[in-house]
């Protein structure tokens, strides 16, 4: 039976919940060696800030703090689609039910993506669970990069204790990597309300990732040059 491929890629966003923030900043201390109260007092002013800043940043990568902001897909040579928002469910919820319009079709469905099985998936999963939304049918309950339910396109290449970033594999096959924008800006992207930019980077994520994969693919056999 043939397999359908669903391209997947999510953008995601640190906390923005004030008793979150909260505890980050009361969970870090003046280091130890620091004991006169106006040392205290100025490292509290000059570096405490800056380190709840890159811990709260770090929430991003977290499924049980941060958010999802922005979900691209593709089935297999259908355009990109993406839904962005504010509501973090309404996102997600939206999302799936999107997808789900081909279910009908798609008997069995492989989930592709680049570190899509311990983050993107893992993520989607875990901000399921806090927020209530029910899992469609096609999402793997425990995603592996090399299930028949997920092909994970950076473990293909990189192996299970190795990494690359999209960026660089795609330039390594001669595929258009990133233009000028990463991840990492997404967050501040947000903050300046560019979403409609934000939505456009992850439908090109899902490209760059489907061309990556169909690379693969020639190399694998399954799909002519």
């Amino acid at each position: 039976m043939m397999t359908n491929y669903l391209y997947l890629d999510i953008e995601t966003i640190p906390t923005s919940d004030a008793e979150k923030v909260a505890e980050i900043a009361a969970s870090i201390t003046c280091p130890g060696n620091i004991s006169k109260p106006e040392s205290i007092a100025a490292w509290e002013t000059e570096k405490k800030p800056k380190l709840v800043d890159e811990a709260v940043a770090k929430t991003s990568f977290s499924g049980a703090y941060g958010k999802v902001c922005c979900i691209g897909w593709a089935w297999d040579s259908f355009e990109a689609c993406s839904t962005i928002g504010a509501d973090e469910r309404e996102v997600i919820q939206s999302a799936f039910d999107r997808i789900g319009g081909n279910l009908a079709r798609v008997p069995i469905v492989t989930v592709v993506g680049h570190y899509v099985a311990n983050f993107d998936l893992r993520f989607l999963m875990q901000r399921a669970i806090v927020l209530g939304v029910t899992l469609p049918s096609w999402f793997p309950r425990d995603p592996k990069p090399w299930s028949r339910e997920v092909f994970d396109t950076m473990t293909a290449w990189a192996g299970a204790k190795e990494s690359i970033s999209l960026d660089n594999l795609c330039k390594v096959l001669g595929i258009p990597g990133k233009d000028g924008v990463d991840g990492s800006m997404v967050a501040g992207m947000w903050q300046r309300g560019e979403f409609d930019a934000i939505a456009s980077y992850c439908r090109d994520d899902v490209e760059r990732v489907r061309n990556v994969h169909r690379k693969m693919q020639v190399a694998f056999g399954e799909l002519a040059a």
